[in-house]
C-alpha cells in the first residue's frame, strides 16, 4: 500500500513513533553497556538509532503491518491479499462469450504491491499497484497498471499491450472481483472475478 494524502498523516505519526522508540531502544541498550562495563571490541559500534529503526521499518513493512491493529489506527488501508488467486476472465474481444481461466499472484507489503497474472496465451506484470478507499460505499479497491505479454504460441492478433485493472475484495467470499481495459493497441475491456486458494 503506497502512502497517499488519505494515510499520509497517520503514517507520518507512525513514523514518528518508530524513531521515538528506535531512541529509547538505543538509549537503553547504551545504559545496559555502561551499568555492566561490557567492553565492545573497536569494530562493534553501538547499535545506532538508524539502525534500530532501520530493522524495526523492516519487520513492519514486511510482517507487523498484517496486524489488525494498524488498520485500526489507519495506517494501512487494504487487506492483506498475498498469495495465489484463481479465477475466470471474460473479454469483449468474444463479446464476454468464453470463459478465460486467470490466476493472480499477489506479493504485498505495508509499502508495496505486485500483481502477476497468468492467462492462456499471456502473462502480465503489474507497473504501478495502490489501494484506495471508495467514499461512496467505503470499500477498499486496489487499482494496478500492468504490461501483459503474450506467450509465444499465443495468436498472430494478439500483442504486448499495457492496461490497467480494479478490483474489489470481498472479504466474505474471500472474492476478487471487478474490471480492466487493455490500453488503446487493443482497446478491449472485460471483468476479472478470482478466489484465494
Amino acid at each position: 500500500m503506497k502512502i497517499n494524502n488519505k494515510n499520509y498523516r497517520h503514517f507520518s505519526y507512525f513514523i514518528l513513533f518508530l524513531i521515538v522508540v528506535s531512541t529509547a531502544i538505543a538509549f537503553f541498550i547504551n545504559k545496559l553497556i555502561n551499568i555492566y562495563e561490557i567492553n565492545l571490541p573497536f569494530y562493534i559500534e553501538i547499535p545506532s538509532i538508524t539502525l534500530i529503526y532501520g530493522i524495526l521499518f523492516y519487520f513492519f513493512d514486511n510482517y507487523f503491518w498484517k496486524w489488525r491493529i494498524f488498520k485500526i489506527v489507519g495506517i494501512i488501508v487494504a487487506d492483506n491479499l498475498n498469495g495465489k488467486w484463481m479465477g475466470v476472465a471474460k473479454t469483449s474481444y468474444d463479446n464476454f462469450l468464453n470463459d478465460i481461466p486467470v490466476t493472480l499472484n499477489i506479493k504485498q507489503t505495508a509499502t508495496g504491491v505486485v500483481i502477476q497474472g497468468i492467462f492462456d496465451s499471456s502473462k502480465s506484470i503489474s507497473l504501478n499497484a495502490n489501494f484506495e478507499r471508495s467514499e461512496v460505499d467505503d470499500s477498499v479497491a486496489l487499482f494496478y497498471f500492468y504490461r501483459n505479454e503474450p506467450n509465444y504460441d499465443a495468436v498472430n492478433t494478439m500483442a504486448t499491450h499495457e492496461g490497467s485493472v480494479k478490483l474489489i475484495y470481498n472479504k466474505v467470499e474471500n472474492r476478487l472481483e471487478g474490471s480492466y481495459y487493455s490500453g488503446r493497441d487493443r482497446n478491449n475491456y472485460g471483468t476479472l472475478k478470482v478466489f484465494k486458494q
